[in-house]
């Protein structure tokens, strides 16, 4: 009897292990661009979780199923770099067996038998599609025509809020969710983020870049406009130690820009910063640049766009350490903020960017 007993235990984990699995099988139609004995791997990251050498234009693949992640599928080929993972193809690990098509364009590749794959792949093809509406519609606009751009990148992304609100709302425990929560993130007010996430799987709230995000909303309401500014230190062009509190709260307006040398857009707005410079610096007003996000953790590269972009303003370098950047709530840069001169947050944000830079300065300024 207990033999009996054991023999039932064993053949029901054994079954419950299987109802865990997942199982890939992959045809390579002829003539796509995967020669015989292409090893293709099943990636969660950087880990191979498993592997398969394409035979008679096959494979088969089986791992664990977690349908709140994504996976790879990576195909290396063996006339290239053993490093080189250029094909790869993105599959939610859902339980069951499915077949996939290869293409050499991996957003041609089909699979069939998840639904859970056929509706993240419908979701982000609606998204496609939006995209390429509002590409080809503003492509049309003439260049000034400013107030008819932003109209059709608000209808954008209406849709897209609209779209990827629905599909969290229908796989509130896959991945799902988690990419369309990515598509709409920046965008959310917090309350808003916080509940969404209140209504997902622990792993939405767990994932380290959305609750950094998270983390980012509130330190930017924190420092919203009204706010006392929060103090952060680093060094000079020439090495010396420096704080925002140096320049900040000392009886003057500041506009501080947070910038880095790789970053295009930064770059794009430095004649907007030198004609506020050139027009208001001055006893009651400077610009104060914050070189952030250097990859190579030093501001070498900083210093020698200052040097070719001719900014003479006053700066804080601070290499790959993060603390203002989170301190202020920043997750993209450029970001400007308008200092009153008692220290408190003045402006931030859009209204600091382009031409209208220039406005609301001469506004704070009375000019």
């Amino acid at each position: 009897m207990k033999k009996l007993l054991y023999s039932l235990v064993i053949l029901t984990l054994v079954a419950a292990c299987g109802q865990k699995n997942f199982t890939v099988k992959g045809t390579i139609p002829e003539g796509e661009a995967f020669p015989e004995n292409t090893l293709v791997c099943l990636v969660d990251g950087q880990n191979v979780l498993d592997s398969a050498a394409v035979v008679d234009g096959k494979f088969e693949l089986k791992a664990p199923a977690n349908p709140e992640k994504m996976y790879r599928l990576v195909a290396k080929i063996a006339d290239r770099s053993p490093r080189d993972f250029s094909w790869n193809y993105g599959l939610i690990p859902e339980k069951g067996t499915y077949n996939v098509t290869f293409a050499a364009k991996p957003a041609d590749c089909a699979i069939d038998g998840s639904a859970l794959n056929k509706a993240y792949n419908d979701f982000n093809e609606q998204i496609r599609a939006f995209s390429n509406e509002y590409r080809e519609k503003a492509s049309a606009l003439a260049d000034d025509a400013e107030e008819e751009a932003e109209s059709l990148y608000n209808d954008l992304m209406e849709k897209v809020k609209g779209v990827s609100l629905e599909a969290i709302g229908k796989n509130a425990n896959n991945f799902i969710a988690k990419n369309a929560l990515q598509n709409i993130i920046y965008d959310l007010p917090l309350d808003e983020l916080k509940s969404i996430i209140g209504k997902c799987g622990k792993f939405i709230g767990e994932d380290p870049q959305i609750s950094r995000i998270v983390t980012c909303k509130e330190a930017e309401l924190a420092t919203a406009e009204g706010k006392p500014f929060v103090d952060f230190a680093g060094k000079t062009p020439e090495g010396a130690d420096v704080k925002l509190s140096d320049y900040v709260g000392k009886g003057k307006w500041v506009l501080t820009d947070f910038w880095a040398s790789w970053c295009g857009p930064c770059m794009g707005e430095i004649p907007n910063i030198k004609k506020v410079y050139e027009t208001f610096e001055g006893d009651d007003f400077m610009v104060l640049g914050v070189a952030v996000w250097e990859t190579n953790g030093d501001n070498t590269a900083s210093a020698k766009r200052m040097e070719e972009k001719e900014m003479k303003w006053h700066q804080i370098f601070v290499g790959d350490d993060k603390t203002p950047t989170d301190s202020y709530g920043i997750v993209g840069i450029p970001t400007m903020i308008l200092f009153a001169p008692d220290g408190t947050i003045y402006k931030r944000g859009d209204v600091l960017r382009g031409s209208s830079m220039y406005t609301t300065v001469a506004e704070a300024l009375g000019k």
